[in-house]
């Protein structure tokens, strides 16, 4: 019993870690703009307004990819994405994610281009899995390398090895399959077809 509460313990901190950490920076982002823009304004009219930390937030983001997609935004963001890919202990942090993210929206990336059912975490339960490499060679058997997201963040999840008859190929694209992922399931699909 108590070795199971602590298989539990664990498996909850995999899950809740990533999402608790994610919401922790994005709220102490949003409190810092806020403070910020919120004293200029307040300097400039004489009044508080709330919410100025999200709508910088989506301009910053907006203002970043109109950046980026100009030559010399192209050459700095290389700059910068070799910097933070280069930088000690950050490294270790930053390469995974963005090789995840890539991977989801690249449309040149070959990775996440089938969503397939596999039976996890028990018999007779379906998760939404995505194949991230095709025959790999484990011992004298052929396997299927097949990333299963958490639910609601994608970018983290566990990494399998199955033959071929222990998923079934679902017949939507990748990321109709994203976001049931990521709504929890509530834009999933009323009927899931598996492909032929």
């Amino acid at each position: 019993m108590i070795k199971g509460f602590k298989s539990n313990l664990l498996k909850g901190l995999l899950v809740l870690l990533p999402i608790g950490l994610t919401f922790l920076i994005f709220g102490k982002v949003l409190n810092v703009l806020d403070m910020i823009l919120g004293r200029t304004i307040y300097k400039i009219i004489g009044m508080k307004i709330p919410g100025l930390g999200l709508l910088a937030a989506v301009l910053l983001v907006a203002a970043t990819g109109a950046l980026a997609s100009n030559v010399i935004g192209r050459k700095i963001t290389l700059l910068m994405e070799e910097s933070m890919a280069n930088f000690p202990i950050v490294k270790a942090i930053y390469n995974p994610i963005r090789d995840v993210v890539k991977n989801f929206t690249s449309k040149s990336s070959n990775n996440f281009k089938k969503a397939v059912f596999v039976t996890y975490p028990m018999e007779d339960s379906y998760s939404i899995g995505f194949i991230t490499k095709e025959r790999v060679q484990v011992g004298d058997k052929l396997k299927t390398a097949i990333f299963i997201p958490t639910t609601p963040n994608p970018t983290s999840g566990f990494l399998v090895y199955l033959s071929s008859d222990k998923y079934k190929e679902l017949d939507i694209p990748v990321d109709v399959a994203l976001k049931a992922i990521v709504s929890l399931g509530s834009v999933s699909s009323e009927v899931l077809e598996i492909a032929e």
